[in-house]
């Protein structure tokens, strides 16, 4: 079989929106298993599952609907005329693609422990949807992340682009479709640690509301790393790439992705560990608090020796 740009074009559209597909099916699957467990296992806090459920969801799917759209950008912009540019659109579909499975696999995790915290205190409700959307509204960001460094490779595009230019694109849409898993697991593991914290004791909440919002952000902090350096990549001086620079800006990818996936999943256990000691034992939310921090510097530090490296690699 011989790759046209025609083949690639329209393969890139189809990969972007399947994998989206899968991971919104995994992930509203996951969710509403969760919800109906809820349902059963406690009849009074029905209603207020109900409304978590509908919104929970709907949250979601909002990551395939990005990736739809970015799909129907890709469609109506025409198939290209070289193989090159497909290359490149290749990689606008794996970061948009990823991106939205990803936030959809994780942001289901939340979903399904917020209703089983609903279940084990209903009259809390109210305050357990709230941290469900906040959470969800930050898992939600590399699928926007990735929107935007999508739409950033297709302003680079043209005829004239080599070969190598395009890997060098196609290598920032990969930076972000492999930097986003990490930052997804981490944040299930540790959303759902603080969704299950509060169902056990909810009057640790005041606590864990504060503490929840400092790690989710840390935890993040890889994914925004790897959105500025294919930034970074998509608006090098990509006409001058050599094969020399376009294996480099695979490598950075590499180190890059692989970077995040550690740094945030390390911090999700560590997070998580804490949440469930201060639901059973809140009296040593200080002292855990302050261990966590260090042990999140510590590593994150991780992350910006891969970026460096990733630097370096890029500015050779």
């Amino acid at each position: 079989m011989i790759l046209t740009p025609e083949l690639i074009h329209y393969a890139a559209a189809g990969l972007g929106i399947s994998i989206a597909a899968i991971g919104a099916g995994l992930g509203l699957g996951n969710a509403g298993f969760g919800i109906q467990e809820s349902l059963t296992r406690q009849p009074t806090g029905n209603a207020q599952n109900f409304n978590l459920a509908v919104i929970g969801l709907a949250l979601i799917e909002s990551g395939a609907i990005i990736a739809l759209v970015a799909t129907l950008i890709t469609l109506f912009s025409g198939v290209p005329k070289t193989i090159e540019v497909a290359y490149a659109e290749l990689g606008i579909g794996l970061a948009v693609g990823c991106a939205a499975a990803a936030i959809s696999i994780s942001s289901s995790f939340v979903v399904r422990a917020a209703a089983n915290a609903v279940a084990r205190q209903p009259l809390f409700s109210s305050k357990i949807l709230t941290f469900m959307l906040i959470s969800q509204s930050i898992i939600e960001a590399p699928a926007i992340f990735a929107f935007i460094i999508g739409l950033s490779i297709r302003a680079q595009l043209s005829d004239s682009l080599t070969i190598y230019a395009s890997i060098k694109l196609l290598a920032a849409g990969l930076v972000v479709a492999l930097g986003c898993i990490g930052p997804s697991i981490g944040q299930a593991i540790f959303t759902r640690a603080v969704c299950t914290s509060i169902g056990l004791n909810k009057n640790v909440y005041n606590k864990l509301f504060p503490f929840a919002l400092i790690n989710a952000a840390m935890i993040e902090t890889p994914m925004i790393f790897c959105v500025l350096f294919a930034l970074l990549m998509s608006y090098a001086n990509t006409q001058g790439a050599t094969f020399v620079t376009a294996m480099q800006a695979l490598a950075a990818t590499i180190a890059m992705g692989l970077g995040s996936l550690g740094c945030a999943i390390g911090i999700g256990y560590v997070a998580s560990r804490s949440c469930y000691q201060i639901a059973l034992d809140p009296t040593v939310y200080t002292l855990l608090a302050r261990t966590t921090l260090l042990a999140v510097v510590l590593i994150e530090s991780s992350m910006i020796y891969a970026l460096i490296i990733a630097m370096l690699l890029l500015g050779r």
